[in-house]
């Protein structure tokens, strides 16, 4: 109240002070401490005043250094004046007296500085806050082709420049792709302004052809970052190749063509067909880049044809030798006719299936068998060989055991071999490996007066338990002791004075000789 009193009177600059001064410690007013701005956009400055006394009036000033001026006052009974340089750019987002909120349109370089919100109240007095607005300017991005075109083959060229001009701060310019590498300048302005410039800088193949590039811009200014594509263009002479023959072109054949594929950057101006050791056939029509052959192929078609093109940095060619073959056998294979059941004869026909196999398949057919008929050929042979062993062991085996005549070697059938005496023939069970089994029993036939003799004779009794194959083959190098004469008989061929004639066999030529040396 003193203070107002006295501020009615000219109230000394003293007191002034001192109000101010009293009124900022009276009660809170929020603002933001820190508020950035982009250079020609609005700018949003809040206010809010939270106090309960009555509120005579509030005001923006804008400090300059040490001194500050008043943008913007307001009063309920006196209305609102503005500033003459933000009159018609500044206005109150709200109109009540709690809420001195203020928009800023069109911001410029400025506008940026510290601002203060001051409330008039009653009783208390006078009341503010500051707050600090930045002033940044988003860049211009733009993003070009280099100087000099891109020529595959050639030296490292500049294939793109991004600009980022007149940006504050300065902003950040990268290159996503790896294909070349980044050069950057910066260029800062008196208004502090800073325009960035980034070169990509690549060595042209025409590989790289129709690749996109994309450069990214970073500022604060900016919500989200700023990304621009740029498509490769590397311009190269053209790139030839003939398709359409398979190598399987025979006299008769329809609807064969040849194809001139040209890859070239810019496109090709020219694509002539040329043959190079020969007339050129009939029937001929070149369309675009195809050659069409529109009589069945003869073999004057054969030769070489040669595909060439041309665009503005020059020109290119390919050839492809045409070999036309044989017609393929139309001859069918020769057929065996159909077998019938002889259930029933009436009513059938003799009339056999014949099916057309073209020499083409045959060949296909033969070449895949191959391998079966190699492994049929290589079975066959190890059988064949089988069947031999087979028979060699079976042939080894009864020469062994042949029975027949002594000189002649004539069978004779198991059947009178029976009738004779087996005294000698050696038996399974007699050829025990284990000889001092005494539980064989060897039956001896009765008929035999030599080997009974042994066989009673007490003074040999040894022989008697002797069970192995080498007691009847050393029959006859017994001693004579063991016999009751002393005298042991001479078994011989020409000698027939035996008591047992069963023991004889006889011969052709008249002589006799004894079962023991037949089959010995």
């Amino acid at each position: 109240m003193a203070c107002r009193r006295l501020g009615g009177f000219g109230c000394p600059l003293a007191w002034l002070l001192l109000c101010r001064l009293y009124g900022s410690i009276a009660g809170p007013i929020y603002v933001d401490p820190h508020v950035t701005a982009v250079w020609g956009k609005n700018v949003t400055l809040k206010c809010l005043i939270k106090v309960n006394e009555t509120i005579a009036q509030f005001s923006w000033d804008k400090n300059f250094g040490k001194t500050s001026q008043i943008i913007v006052v307001h009063s309920p009974l006196f209305g609102t004046s503005f500033e003459e340089s933000y009159r018609n750019r500044t206005i109150f987002k709200n109109t009540t007296l709690h809420d001195a909120t203020i928009v800023i349109n069109n911001v410029d370089f400025s506008d940026a500085g510290e601002y203060k919100c001051t409330a008039v109240t009653f009783p208390l007095g006078t009341i503010q806050s500051t707050t600090t607005v930045t002033v940044l300017v988003e860049p211009t991005v733009s993003i070009t082709k280099g100087p000099d075109s891109l020529m595959d083959g050639a030296n490292e060229t500049v294939a793109a420049i991004c600009t980022a001009a007149t940006g504050k701060p300065a902003a950040e310019v990268s290159w996503e792709e790896a294909l070349g590498k980044a050069e950057v300048n910066s260029t800062t302005f008196t208004n502090k302004t800073v325009t960035v410039i980034s070169q990509y800088k690549l060595v042209p193949t025409r590989f790289a052809r129709r690749r996109n590039i994309t450069c990214v811009v970073k500022h604060p200014a900016l919500e989200n970052d700023i990304r621009y594509p740029f498509t490769l263009d590397i311009k190269y002479a053209p790139e030839v190749s003939i398709t359409g023959y398979d190598g399987n072109w025979f006299v008769g054949r329809k609807n064969v063509q040849l194809k001139c594929n040209a890859d070239a950057n810019p496109p090709p101006t020219e694509i002539k067909w040329i043959r190079l050791d020969g007339v050129w056939p009939e029937g001929l029509l070149s369309v675009n880049n195809t050659l069409h052959f529109n009589t069945p192929v003869t073999h004057n078609v054969s030769g070489i044809y040669v595909c060439r093109v041309t665009n503005a940095l020059g020109q290119k060619s390919d050839q492809k030798l045409i070999t036309v073959l044989d017609p393929p056998a139309t001859t069918p294979p020769p057929t065996s006719p159909q077998t019938h059941s002889f259930l029933d004869l009436t009513g059938l026909t003799t009339n056999s299936r014949k099916f057309y196999i073209p020499a083409s398949t045959m060949a296909a057919m033969q070449d895949g068998n191959f391998g079966t008929i190699i492994g049929s050929v290589v079975g066959g042979c190890l059988f064949l060989i089988l069947i031999i062993v087979l028979f060699g062991v079976i042939y080894h085996r009864r020469k062994q055991t042949f029975r027949g005549d002594y000189f002649t070697k004539s069978y004779i059938p198991p059947s009178d071999m029976q009738k004779e005496s087996q005294i000698d023939v050696l038996q399974p069970e007699d050829l025990d490996p284990f000889p001092d089994n005494l539980k064989k029993e060897v039956d001896i036939k009765v008929n035999d007066h030599l080997y009974n003799k042994y066989l009673h004779d007490d003074d040999n009794s040894d022989w008697n338990h002797i069970v192995s194959y080498n007691r009847y083959q050393e029959q006859y190098d017994r001693p004579v002791n063991n016999y009751t004469d002393k005298n042991m008989p001479i078994v011989s061929r020409y000698n027939q004075n035996f008591d047992n004639e069963d023991d004889l066999v006889s011969h052709v030529d008249g002589s006799v000789i004894s079962r023991r040396e037949w089959y010995v």
